[in-house]
Parts: C-alpha cells; structure tokens; sequence
C-alpha cells in the first residue's frame, strides 16, 4: 500500500471516530499549549525586564559602602564613602568611565498645604539625572546653578499628595523639617521596571543634602556611566582595583564597600526566570506523556475492534509493514493534529495575557519547535506498541474474531 492511501485511510478512520478521536487528542492539546504558553510568558517577562532596565539606564554601575549592598541602606558596615572618593575617581581618568555622579540620601518630613509625610529625599547632581533618565513633567532638573540653592524637584506622586492632581507646583513651597524649599520641577520616571523610583523621590541638589539635611559628607552611592558597555566589567575590575589602594585595603582583606550593576542584574534575572520558565515547562510537558498513554490506550482499543479488518486486509495481500504503518501513521496523526491545536491555543493565549497584562507580546519559536518534535515523538512512542501487535496478527485467528 502506498503511503498516501495509508494517510488517507488513517484519517477516514479517524473522522468515523471523531469524538473519541478529539478526547485523544485532549491531552497532546493541554500538554503543548501549556508549554507553549508559559514559555512564550517567561520570554515576554524578560523582554519587559530589559526594556525597563534600559530605560532606567543599564551603561552604568553603583558602589556602595560596606561588603554588601544592602549597608548603603544599614544593612552592612564599612568606611563611608566621599565626596573625596567621588572626586578622585573622576580625577583618576580611568578609561571608559563617561560621568561620575556622587548621591546621597535620608528620609525626611515633607510637607505644603497641610499635608506632612515621609519621603526619601535624594541629593543628586545634574549628572546623576542625565544617568538615571528621569521624564520633567513640570519645570526643569537640578542644575549647576542650583549649587547651594534650596531648591527641590517633586517626584509625580509627591506632587499629588502635597498639591493635588494634574496642579503645576513649579514655584511653591514646600518644608523639609523645618526649612523651605522652593519647586524648580515635577518629574517621573522613564519606566516601570524600579517601582517608579522618580516618581515617589524629592530631589535636592547634593550639596544641600550633605550641608543642610544630613549634616556630614556620606554618600550613600556613587553611580558611574560608561561610554563602552562591552567593556563594563573591566572598568568595575579598575574601579575596584583604584579603590583598593585609595583604601589601603591589603591584599587577602574582603572590599570595603560594593560594585553592582544593571546589566549584571539583568543577567541574573535573565538567568533565573529562564531556568524558572524552562522548568515549569518541562513540568507541564508531562502532560503530553499522560496524553501519549491515553494515545496508546485508544490505539490499543482500536487494533481490537479492528481485528476482523485487519485479517481482511491480510489475506487479500497486505504486509504486516503496512499494517504497522497505518495504525503508526493515525497515532501520529492524532498527536500531530492535537500538537497544533495546542500551539495555536498557547500563542494565542499568550498574546492574550501579554497584551491584559502590559507585556511585550513574544511567542518563544523554539518552545514551539520542541512541542512540534515532542507531539511527533510521542505519537511514534506510544503508537508503536499498538501498531506492531496489529502487524503481528495471524490472518486466521484475526479473520475469526468476534
């Protein structure tokens, strides 16, 4: 028999069939569109991490007092870090590094028109807004010539809570403990990524912030752009290496203060949700191997209502090779056919949560190629056994079957 005539057959017999035929299919279907789908999700949540990253800024790195970074937030200890550190990096001419942005920070009252609250109230420089790509809704940045002004930038969110929505605070009053600061600006920040950290700061420029606010000269970060990302992390390693010997830290003896980075992060986040992603699917694969025993089961329950046929087929000339075909050309018919239900059903369901949920739309094609040669394998896997015990019939005993 010609293999087209036993597709043709195989799908005849199947279409006679046809309810039994789509409950067979029901758990390729599950199987594959669960793999599709949660890989396609795991690819959208790491196209939206990038691009978040990258709108916050990922050409830069931060250092930290103290072994970890969590001391810049009294999670560690170690020698602060300068305004003289901060400068001599700069001064140091160290190659790749483009700008050099010292910060300082400390939760702080706020309060106009009758409204006190806490923030975080950021000392910043010019360069430290131009790095961290902050949107100016209302007025302007920080800048040079603020130098020693009390002068504050409102985070959106700040701004709302002191002067209500969509009001244009540029000008005001606002108190922190108990000097006046006057609005240069409202911003908010170029993406979501960092809980919006522009959105919820104050900004001040950093002098004010060490002299008038904190009263000493601790930074509590200092951030440093690079012109050359490919080379990032050979510019932390002279930066590390530079503050070593300014720290007369000796050799053998653990830093005293933190280099991290965006990209960094992201790599490791990267890392991490692909590991997560790979292995919830592969958890969910097992569905196809319960769908290939339910394949089997049905195959197994055909070869036995189609024993008197088989015999037919076989004492008018049929080969037990084509007998082995056409019951291994439906089992991977049924799997085939439910694996591409199932693709169709996870694409389209991922889309479908991307676009409710405010994620890149990404289909993961190589999820959908492995769910391709999964369906296929396991309609040949379990469909085999079922064939060859058709193949091995005696025509007689087949013939006399009831």
């Amino acid at each position: 028999m010609e293999y087209r005539e036993l597709f043709l057959s195989a799908i005849a017999t199947l279409r006679s069939n046809l309810v039994r035929t789509v409950l067979t299919m029901l758990g390729i279907i599950i199987g594959t569109s669960a793999v599709i789908l949660i890989a396609s999700i795991g690819a959208s949540s790491i196209a939206f991490i990038t691009r978040e990253l990258s709108q916050f800024g990922t050409n830069y790195f931060q250092i930290a007092p103290g072994a970890n970074f969590m001391a810049a937030f009294g999670g560690g200890s170690g020698e602060p870090l300068t305004i003289e550190d901060s400068d001599a990096i700069r001064d140091a001419q160290i190659p790749n590094i483009e700008t050099v942005a010292p910060i300082g920070f400390a939760s702080r009252p706020v309060s106009a028109n009758d409204v006190n609250k806490t923030y975080l109230v950021y000392g910043l420089t010019p360069e430290a807004q131009v790095m961290l790509k902050p949107t100016i809704l209302y007025g302007r940045d920080i800048a040079d010539e603020d130098e020693g002004s009390k002068v504050i930038v409102l985070g959106i969110d700040v701004s709302e809570d002191l002067f209500g929505n969509d009001t244009d605070p540029v000008g005001a009053a606002v108190t922190i403990d108990d000097a006046k600061y006057r609005v240069i600006g409202v911003t908010k920040s170029s993406g979501s990524f960092m809980g919006g950290f522009f959105n919820s700061a104050v900004i001040v420029p950093l002098n004010i912030m060490m002299r008038e606010i904190r009263g000493d000269e601790e930074l509590t970060e200092i951030d440093i752009s690079v012109t050359d990302t490919e080379i990032l992390d050979e510019t932390m390693e002279e930066v590390t290496q530079f503050l070593r010997v300014r720290r007369n830290i000796k050799d053998g003896d653990e830093n005293d203060f933190t280099l991290t980075s965006f990209k960094e992060s992201l790599g490791i986040i990267e890392t991490v949700t692909g590991l997560l992603t790979a292995l919830i699917a592969g958890v969910s694969a097992i569905s196809l191997v319960v769908g290939g025993v339910g394949v089997m089961n049905i195959m197994l329950v055909s070869v036995a209502e189609r024993t008197r046929e088989i015999g037919l087929l076989k004492s008018i000339g049929a080969r037990d090779e084509d007998i082995l075909a056409q019951f291994l050309i439906e089992s991977v018919v049924i799997t085939v056919s439910g694996g591409m239900i199932g693709i169709f059903l996870g694409i389209s369901g991922s889309l479908l949560i991307a676009t409710v949920a405010g994620l890149p739309r990404v289909v993961s094609f190589p999820w959908i190629v492995i769910a391709v040669v999964i369906s296929t394998l396991v309609g040949v896997v379990f469909g085999l056994y079922p064939a060859r015990r058709a193949s091995r019939l005696s025509p007689i005993d087949a013939l006399r079957h009831e």
